[in-house]
């Protein structure tokens, strides 16, 4: 499925289904088959939506110079589009910055499940050693950095900078410190340090909550999909809760 946006168009698909929508945003140079294994164990009651960032598998890539906001806007336009009036977002890496980003423009957003989806990008380097990719085989290791190599390929050095300068200055802390969404936060516990939860900067609040999963590193939705399922339900069961 296509959306037409004023910067080209945008892939998405509607898995349908009666349940809380839920719109899965991939990481930085990775796109919306990342979720396949997730979404094949995903527990019954959701409806999960895909969807591929400016640049990022079927979407077009933009000439124009764009912005973390931008990303965030193109989520909305998509909520718009499927005239969704309560939506869940869950973003791993750079996809978890993009749905801070839009929970803090629209009320909609009624939860978020940030899979190492950073406070801040230096949060990153809360962790030790060579986590990045977990225990993946060699070649899943390969098939992620072509993959995104050929991102990075289709846009013009000037334009990707221009971008990756507001995913380095975005900062979601001062939101997630006065925010009432629904909040779950998860990180794999590889590489994990006496302060790395500090340096996470995930501020301490009864709407937001801390889940680690053991024996992973960054790349959650390829290394443990069915715990990533399984918190998509429980992610969504909290906003159901608490509305």
């Amino acid at each position: 499925m296509i959306l037409d946006c004023d910067w080209g168009r945008m892939f998405y698909e509607d898995r349908g289904g009666r349940g809380i929508p839920i719109i899965f945003l991939h990481g930085t140079g990775c796109d919306s088959e990342d979720w396949a294994g997730v979404l094949a164990e995903l527990p019954a009651g959701l409806r999960p939506i895909v969807t591929d960032f400016r640049g990022h598998g079927g979407s077009d890539t933009p000439k124009a110079v764009f912005s973390l906001g931008d990303l965030a806007a193109d989520v909305l336009a998509l909520v718009d589009h499927l005239r969704l009036s309560h939506v869940v977002l869950a973003g791993h890496s750079l996809g978890g910055m993009v749905a801070l980003e839009a929970a803090r423009w629209d009320r909609r957003i009624g939860g978020l499940l940030l899979l190492e989806g950073w406070t801040r990008l230096a949060s990153a380097s809360a962790f030790s050693g060579d986590r990045f990719y977990g225990a993946l085989s060699s070649e899943a290791v390969i098939r992620i950095e072509q993959k995104g190599s050929d991102v990075r390929g289709r846009f013009d050095r000037s334009v990707w900078a221009a971008f990756w300068k507001t995913v380095e200055d975005a900062d979601a802390f001062s939101f997630l410190e006065q925010t009432s969404v629904s909040v779950v936060e998860a990180y794999g516990s590889m590489g994990r340090c006496p302060d790395t939860e500090a340096r996470l900067c995930v501020p301490r609040r009864p709407n937001i909550e801390l889940k680690w999963i053991e024996n992973a590193g960054h790349y959650l939705p390829h290394e443990r999909p069915a715990e990533v399922a399984a918190l998509c339900g429980y992610a969504a069961k909290r906003v159901g809760t608490r509305n």
